[in-house]
């Protein structure tokens, strides 16, 4: 994780609200529209089914913050059919983390038993559960989370072997979560993962991948074709790994865990979103540099089960590091300077590129440079 003190975080955002001010950005009414692996714009049948989805949620234990986390979104979430999210820690009254704090590595997250109800209330189906913070408070609150989001009428997945089939709207909708923990379906097992996406395929009409995979934070931004080590651990090695996904029959895969957005592209017609990162930051994330921005992921997909359109709805966070719309679009400028990076350098890398307006691109420029990702930046990038 990369967690900075509240202070930080309050000074971050406050200067992330001015930059919004100064590049005289209105508040966004309308999401961006769906585009597809040509770049093109994709119109929403009555027939379509939307699937939502959402990175790294770490909630506070304050139970009135929480109760506001999807607000900007609630349009959004509450008309999609299918809403995934990753839940980073323990829904518990358990007091006793599993592990010791250790600033800048080891972190607990725990949040109070109403987050399950928050969760509903926010149309969420599916919760991740594969993730390095799901275990913070040890069996008993593993065991009370799973506990709490079954009660709750939503579902937990993400443990070796498991997945979940949901029927929406006349369509079988597979969705499998993977981080890069024995225990769970493991992205570092990739013809292990890849049999159980086939499985699932062969159940139900198109089959989502929702993971956890990567290094975190600003020195793993960009895209590779390498095994990735991090803290010691094995993270997986990320176009590997959808290689053999879409081989084996996935129609989408939704990557998180770095902690901001990485880039994007389509492997043989199947969008690869690489990482969405952080949507809720309030108990714990930092909201500093790339980790400023984030996305709601939105697949259209039509009757026959393709995924025929993507969507990115562009956000940052407000001073209690809530998610909100960010009409500055700097999340899409970022995916999109990250796809031309990759470009460069991947071979076989087809970039899946975002809607972005033009006249943002000088702020986005800017924004870019202030970060510490982009003071290290050579001077024509």
């Amino acid at each position: 994780m990369n967690p900075t003190r509240p202070r930080l975080y309050r000074a971050t955002v406050s200067s992330a609200l001015l930059l919004a001010l100064s590049l005289g950005c209105a508040r966004a009414t309308q999401p961006p529209p769906f585009v597809n692996c040509t770049a093109a714009q994709v119109e929403q049948e009555p027939t379509d089914l939307r699937i939502a989805a959402v990175g790294d949620m770490v909630f506070t234990e304050n139970s009135q913050i929480n109760r506001r986390a999807f607000n900007d979104f609630a349009p959004q979430l509450s008309s999609a059919d299918l809403v995934l999210g990753n839940l980073e820690g323990a829904i518990t009254t358990h007091d006793k983390p599993r592990k010791a704090y250790v600033p800048g590595r080891s972190y607990a997250f725990r949040f109070p038993v109403d987050t399950a109800e928050v969760l509903k209330r926010a149309n969420f189906h599916v919760l991740s559960i594969a993730n390095n913070h799901a275990n913070d408070y040890g069996p008993i609150g593993f065991a009370d989370t799973l506990q709490h989001l079954k009660a709750a009428g939503l579902e937990a997945t993400g443990l070796k072997g498991s997945y979940v089939i949901r029927s929406v709207k006349g369509l079988k909708v597979g969705v499998i979560a993977l981080a890069h923990y024995p225990v769970y379906n493991n992205v570092l097992e990739i013809e292990a993962t890849a049999r159980l996406v086939a499985q699932v395929r062969s159940q139900s009409d198109v089959v989502v991948l929702f993971y956890q995979l990567g290094g975190e934070g600003d020195a793993h931004a960009m895209l590779s074709d390498d095994d990735v080590v991090f803290l010691g651990e094995q993270r997986g090695n990320a176009r590997k790994s959808a290689a053999a996904m879409v081989k084996a029959g996935a129609g989408a895969l939704i990557g998180h865990g770095p902690h901001l957005v990485r880039a994007a592209e389509c492997m043989q017609g199947v969008p690869v979103l690489h990482s969405i990162g952080n949507f809720v930051s309030s108990g714990g994330l930092s909201v500093r540099s790339l980790a400023n921005v984030t996305v709601l992921a939105e697949l259209l997909v039509d009757a026959q089960g393709r995924v025929k359109g993507v969507r990115a709805t562009p956000a940052t966070f407000d001073k209690d590091r809530l998610p909100m719309i960010d009409a500055s679009g700097r999340a899409l400028h970022l995916i999109n300077w990250f796809n031309r990076q990759a470009s460069r350098t991947l071979p076989g890398f087809e970039a899946l590129d975002f809607p972005a307006q033009a006249e943002q691109q000088e702020g986005f420029r800017k924004w870019l440079r202030a970060t510490p990702f982009g003071a290290q930046l050579p001077a024509q990038d």
